[in-house]
């Protein structure tokens, strides 16, 4: 009866959806002002850590937007008094990663208020962080997500189908919806590709969702499904990703997702925009056209997220041809940590993440890559695969994109050597800035 009445909310959810991809821009900013009054009002009076913030800013609840934003570890240090559980990092933390060792992923935490799925981010920004959610947070998480992925909601739900996702961890949050007409597995990234690759090709899901390398990876072991929609999560999903997987699955959707919660979502003409029926963004610009995030969650109560600064890099776009008012992303263009600081004319130069991976999908008959600064003028670029003909023309792409960016690639040491296989599990960063010293 439970299970029944769960997948009868995710399916309300889900539905109650479409009244919320507006279309006038005006109206889906009165929806959020509507939405912030009544949630901070909840959040101040559950969150100790919160209503810190706004005391010690001198700010009332309605000038929210001039708060000074926190980041994940000023988050993470503050967990026990920002949560409004009553829980504590320690118990999170020793559940999250006792599951990532078992690899059994259902436990949960008691709270006055119920259990609460918890779980890790990958920390790929150097600090790992924890979620937790509640069961009508991921109830109603789960219907946005039936709502914009399955192909051809609604009339999808009626015929079978079947979704597979290739994730580090299983939180439940995809098999919240599972029914006779929806089946959800689980295949585990921890596992061997030639297994995953057989049972891919076996299942032949009508959905795959998982991390575009990952995707790519068992394509290259002889996977052979060819769903419906293919959804990329988790990484940056760069051109020539979506080319191979598109050529090799079908269409390719991205979804942009962190442990600051469900942030962007493919629209009906397959364009990714950002989640703003239920989370507000603020922007800080940091050059050439590329916005850092500041996000208040509308609706996550267990563990607000009020003026939370991400440390991602977004392009945005004036609109979109589905004319929806939630803004389109260009492009999620990674960290600002893996920005580059390199000598410059005058000083030194950032050199975005960008430049560099568009310089090596240049490189004829590469298949894979990392560029890592590893000192105040030095970079190390490894391939794969690593040959007479991709080492020299590799070296000679990344100087040019240095000087298109204003560094002096007379002053950087370029270094080519081997690409050594990515760990299970690890998700990938591409281009990566060591190098820490000189930089704020």
């Amino acid at each position: 009866m439970a299970e029944r009445l769960d997948r009868l909310t995710v399916l309300g959810h889900a539905l109650g959806e479409g009244r919320l991809m507006f279309r006038d821009r005006a109206a889906l900013r009165r929806h959020q002002d509507r939405q912030a009054r009544a949630h901070l009002r909840w959040v101040a009076a559950h969150s100790p850590f919160t209503a810190r913030r706004f005391l010690d800013a001198g700010l009332a609840l309605s000038q929210w937007r001039e708060l000074p934003p926190v980041d994940k570890a000023g988050m993470m240090a503050a967990f026990d008094t920002l949560n409004t559980a009553d829980l504590r990092l320690s118990d999170v933390l020793a559940v999250a990663r006792r599951a990532e060792d078992t690899r059994d992923f259902t436990p949960t935490l008691p709270t006055p208020r119920g259990p609460v799925t918890v779980g890790l981010s990958s920390g790929t920004g150097g600090n790992a962080g924890a979620f937790v959610v509640s069961r009508a947070e991921r109830l109603q998480w789960a219907g946005v997500v039936l709502r914009h992925l399955l192909p051809g909601f609604p009339l999808g739900l009626l015929r079978k189908q079947r979704v597979a996702f290739l994730l580090r961890a299983d939180g439940g949050l995809y098999r919240s919806v599972g029914s006779a007409r929806l089946d959800f597995r689980f295949l585990d990234l921890l596992r061997p590709l030639d297994e995953l690759a057989a049972e891919l090709s076996a299942d032949q899901p009508t959905l795959l969702i998982g991390p575009p390398s990952v995707l790519r990876a068992l394509l290259d072991a002889g996977a052979t499904a060819q769903p419906e929609r293919v959804v990329s999560v988790a990484e940056v999903l760069e051109d020539d990703d979506r080319a191979a997987l598109e050529r090799g699955f079908g269409p390719v959707v991205q979804v942009y997702q962190a442990t600051e919660g469900l942030l962007g979502l493919p629209c009906p003409h397959g364009h990714l925009h950002l989640n703003e029926a239920h989370v507000h963004f603020d922007f800080e610009a940091v050059g050439d056209g590329y916005l850092r995030p500041v996000l208040t969650d509308l609706r996550r109560a267990t563990q607000p997220m009020v003026r939370h600064r991400l440390d991602d890099l977004l392009l945005l776009s004036d609109g979109c041809s589905c004319g929806l008012a939630a803004r389109r992303v260009l492009r999620v263009a990674g960290r600002q940590d893996d920005a580059l600081n390199l000598p410059g004319g005058a000083g030194r130069v950032t050199v975005w993440p960008d430049f560099l991976r568009g310089a090596m999908n240049r490189v004829p008959g590469l298949r894979e890559y990392r560029v890592e600064q590893t000192g105040a003028a030095d970079l190390s670029v490894m391939l794969h695969p690593l040959t007479p003909e991709t080492r020299p023309e590799a070296c000679v792409q990344v100087r040019r994109a240095l000087e298109r960016s204003g560094a002096d690639a007379t002053q950087v040491r370029v270094i080519a050597g081997p690409l050594a296989p990515t760990p299970p599990g690890v998700k990938r960063r591409r281009v990566q800035r060591l190098w820490k010293g000189g930089v704020p």
